[in-house]
């Protein structure tokens, strides 16, 4: 057959060209909008897909406008040229009509299937490249759709050698010649072995052999497949292939070339050998085994699957098909499978006339071709379970090997391989085949705060380490500081067309507006992850609504479970990576007042909690409410905290702080001072002073700031009440003095009694007995009143306490009796606890030993019962008081210490230094005594530091 030797007028197959004589298209930016319309010749073409194909995930805010410039003036160009070709404008975007014969992508694909029975085809089809399809364009897109031709054209090239094999033509130089440029494509090695073979060079057969072998096995670390394998066993017995085995169409082998650097996964690797290639399941004898491979963009999952498919290619002899489906998300779902179901009947040797044109007959067509055959499937970017049902082959001898985003649960029958980021000493592996060891040992910390800069996700660390590779002058430090950037991070991670921000964006816009929406809404917070109801406050929908949307971040890989097996509840956080793309998108597509009431109503969520949290048994307690929201929590939340206070405090403390840090950043003064001393409160219990003293501190602030006197004093007496506790009267006063003016002038009973019984305490630190002793008894009625036993409790073993300085006695034990009998009441434990601490003191100060050591043991009980930690260091000092009284010296020094090491965790310095003190009391040489003496000084200059900044 004669083709027509006119040459296409409108040529990509090399240096974009136009007319005859040939002209360049025009600038770089028109050349691309015309190779992306002329993909999609005669079809519509939307103004996204060309302003994708520009700028990527950046476009600028004229993108669309400067589109429009460049089809203007590739209508000029194209009349100049003789109007062979037209674009019109077609909603939503353009349309480039074209005559086959004038566009040689057309012709090429139109040859390009003839030359399967027409060599005179394939010989033009080739004829048509002037170059590497697109040249000198920079485009992500068009540098896939190249990489796709130039697939396809050394398919043809294979083909046209093996025809001239075939007529006994000298290929060898040809042959030499694309095993140099093309060394892992086996089919390549085949025919040079027999074309060697054939010309009766049998040793330099076998030599060409062991070439392939090393090649694929150095780098790829697979061996041969069967053909070469099988036709190094011809050789080596003496057989001499028939010709009609030179030309017979190989068994499909589609799979790409595996990574070069592919490092780790031994674990999946074993998982997808044993499911695909492992004992059939007796219950299901002839189902297809199918093994999806899940994970977030970039972390590897094609990698793996080709890797895998090289692996176990002996397993499946008749063949591997492959499809690439991470650019078919504009199609939908039958046009998908009809298309690919052609390509792998094809593939299989069926001639392009006989495919019929209903997909499901195409379907059956395939499961029939495929049957009584060994053969492994890969499916590579799946999107959803119902485009892998067309594709999969009825019989049991083949097998199915998917990647996707999201995990196909649906899918009957799949095992699952969830791909998480590469563990520590892995990815500096990955990052070593790239960089070499030698670079590595040179900054060993660098090298692992890289690592950890690219979140150990592969495609992350392939792209840093490509870009050391090429930049040797480069130490790792340096792109270590562009990378610590978090602004420029994603644009760091970006090399010669690959980038990680294009990954995870086709994971994004894949998800529904409301999950979009609470992805955006997650990265607001500067808390890392979140719990399992922060969805519902971020979006403002019911619980159950949020958890839909949440659902889709999971399913598709770009958020992950951040909570420790023994959490109260799950949680939810980012990879760094992700959450730089999240804020990027929040910052472009939200506005200031959105992610503003999205924080606002989080916050209004852990007030809700933390008022929730609040046990009667904690005891003291000032509750005072402002006009902040609270956010009704879901019960299951409310029950969590209710189950387990305490571990939710420890669990959720720093999501507290950052609470409160964000509403004073903000400016939600009546936010910030109603969460913060709601949440001191608990801070108290387990010890978190830092916590407690940086909440109260900010709270003040944004109460003075909004002119609200509640919140200013409710602030003022949350500080005093730790700087009382941190035995720092002085200071302590300057925060309850004001405070007890404010709730006076504001007419808050409770607020006036719960200060006055901390000043109470001060007033007897500073030695003004007679001021203590009022301002107690000026506290219990206003407590009484206010229904706070707990709080009178305390206010009555002030008194105690004043009572036991005065030496009266009997008053001291009666104080304490009535204190016991309100704390029961109220069934307050903790309180319990520290009145029985004051009872221990009236039994040492009577000099009844043994009953103050039966009270502080019960105090030690109600501690520990109720996960008080301050609580179990005071029983220890008290235990240790109660041996010193009783003459034993050893169990005294080991109760202090005990107490020394709980107040240290809890950083209760103030505990520490009495503790210390004692320990020097007992020691049994001066240097020991003056040790421990130099360590309680050193304790206390730390409270008053401490305590001075909050002055």
């Amino acid at each position: 057959m004669t083709e027509p030797v006119t040459p296409p007028r409108l040529r990509l197959l090399g240096p974009a060209e136009l007319g005859s004589p040939a002209t360049p298209v025009g600038s770089p930016r028109e050349s691309v909008v015309l190779a992306v319309l002329a993909l999609d010749a005669n079809r519509e073409v939307g103004a996204d897909r060309l302003v994708d194909a520009l700028w990527g995930e950046q476009p600028p805010a004229t993108a669309r406008s400067q589109v429009q410039i460049c089809v203007s003036a590739l209508r000029r160009r194209l009349r100049d040229a003789g109007g062979f070709a037209t674009i019109t404008t077609r909603a939503p975007g353009y349309r480039l009509d074209v005559a086959a014969g004038d566009l040689d992508l057309t012709r090429f694909a139109e040859l390009a299937v003839r030359a399967r029975t027409d060599d005179d085809a394939c010989e033009a089809a080739l004829a048509l490249w002037r170059g590497p399809a697109f040249a000198g364009l920079d485009s992500e897109a068009l540098t896939r759709a190249a990489t796709r031709l130039a697939e396809r054209r050394l398919d043809l090239v294979e083909q046209r050698v093996r025809a001239r094999l075939e007529r006994g033509d000298d290929v060898l130089p040809e042959l030499t010649a694309l095993v140099d440029e093309h060394p892992l494509r086996e089919n390549l090695h085949l025919l040079l072995m027999r074309a060697l073979h054939r010309g009766g060079r049998r040793a330099d057969a076998l030599t060409a052999f062991r070439r392939a072998r090393d090649v694929l096995v150095d780098e790829l670390g697979v061996e041969p497949g069967p053909e070469l394998r099988d036709l190094q066993a011809a050789i080596l017995a003496g057989e001499r292939p028939a010709v009609r085995d030179v030309v017979a169409p190989p068994v499909p082998r589609q799979l790409p070339a595996p990574a070069t650097n592919f490092t780790g996964r031994d674990a999946a690797l074993r998982a997808i050998s044993a499911r695909l290639c492992g004992p059939a399941d007796p219950q299901t004898p002839f189902a297809v085994r199918v093994v999806g491979i899940s994970g977030a963009g970039g972390v590897g999952k094609s990698a793996l699957a080709v890797r895998a498919a090289h692996e176990l290619a002996a397993q499946f002899p008749d063949g591997q098909l492959y499809a690439d489906l991470h650019d078919d998300s504009a199609e939908d779902s039958t046009t998908w499978s009809a298309r690919v179901l052609g390509s792998f009947l094809r593939a299989l040797g069926m001639a392009e006339e006989l495919l019929p044109r209903d997909p499901r007959e195409r379907a059956e067509l395939y499961r029939t071709r495929l049957a009584d055959r060994r053969v492994l499937v890969v499916l590579d970017g799946v999107r959803r379970e119902a485009d892998v049902l067309p594709l999969l082959p009825g019989s049991a001898g083949c097998a199915v090997l998917t990647t996707s985003r999201a995990r196909l649960t649906g899918l009957p029958g799949a095992a699952g391989v969830q791909l998480d980021v590469l563990e520590e000493d892995v990815a500096l592996r990955l990052l070593a085949t790239f960089v070499g060891d030698d670079r590595l040992r040179a900054e060993p910390e660098a090298a692992e705060a890289l690592v950890a800069a690219c979140d150990r996700l592969p495609l992350a660390l392939s792209i840093a380490g490509a870009k050391l590779a090429s930049r040797d002058h480069w130490a790792l430090g340096d792109l270590l500081d562009r990378l610590t950037d978090e602004k420029r991070r994603l644009d760091e991670l970006s090399f010669r067309g690959v980038q990680l921000r294009s990954t995870i964006a086709l994971s994004y816009h894949g998800l529904s507006e409301p999950a979009r929406s609470l992805f955006r809404r997650m990265a607001t917070p500067q808390h890392l992850d979140l719990p399992h109801w922060a969805p519902g406050a971020l979006l403002d929908l019911p619980h159950v609504t949020a958890e839909d949307a949440l659902a889709e971040l999971l399913e598709a890989n770009l958020i992950a479970d951040g909570a420790p097996p023994s959490a109260l509840s799950r949680r939810w956080r980012f990879h760094d990576l992700v959450r730089v793309f999240a804020t990027e998108r929040a910052s472009a597509e939200d506005s200031v007042a959105e992610h503003a009431a999205a924080l606002r109503r989080l916050g209004s969520g852990w007030l809700g909690l933390a008022a929730q949290a609040q046990r009667p048994e904690f005891g003291d307690r000032l509750d005072l409410r402002g006009t902040a929201p609270r956010r009704e929590p879901p019960p299951s939340a409310t029950a969590a905290v209710r189950r387990a206070p305490l571990q939710w405090v420890d669990e959720e403390r720093f999501a507290l702080v950052t609470a409160v840090r964000e509403a004073a950043a903000a400016e939600w003064d009546d936010l910030c001072w109603e969460l913060a001393v709601t949440a001191a409160a608990l801070f108290e219990i387990r010890g978190y002073f830092d916590d407690w003293r940086e909440v109260a501190q900010l709270a003040i602030t944004s109460a003075d700031r909004a002119g609200d006197p509640v919140g200013a004093a409710a602030a003022r007496y949350s500080l005093g009440a730790l700087l009382v506790h941190q035995g720092r009267p002085g200071d302590a006063a300057r925060h309850l003095e004001p405070a007890l003016a404010g709730f006076r002038a504001a007419g808050i009973g409770h607020g006036v009694g719960a200060t006055l019984r901390q000043l109470a305490t001060v007033r007897r630190l500073n030695g003004d007995l007679a001021a203590a002793r009022a301002c107690a008894t000026e506290a219990l009625p206003l407590l009484h009143a206010a229904g706070d036993r707990s709080g009178e409790a305390h206010a009555r073993s002030e008194l105690a306490r004043l009572d036991l300085d005065a030496r009266a006695l009997g008053d001291a034990a009666g104080q304490v009796a009535e204190a016991l009998r309100l704390a029961r009441e109220a069934g307050a434990s903790r309180t319990e606890a520290q009145i029985r601490y004051r009872s221990a003191d009236v039994e040492l100060a009577a000099g009844h030993v043994a009953a103050a050591g039966v009270a502080v043991d019960r105090v030690l009980e109600i501690a520990s019962g109720l996960g008080d930690r301050i609580g179990v260091g005071y029983a220890l000092f008290g235990q240790g008081r109660v041996a010193v009284a009783a003459g034993d010296a050893a169990t005294a020094t080991a109760r202090f210490t005990e107490a020394v090491t709980v107040a240290g965790v809890t950083g209760d310095r103030h505990l520490q230094a009495r503790a210390h003190r004692r320990l020097g009391e007992l020691a049994g040489d001066a240097g020991t005594a003056a040790e421990h003496a130099r360590r309680a000084e050193l304790l206390l200059a730390d409270v008053a530091q401490h305590a001075s900044g909050g002055r």
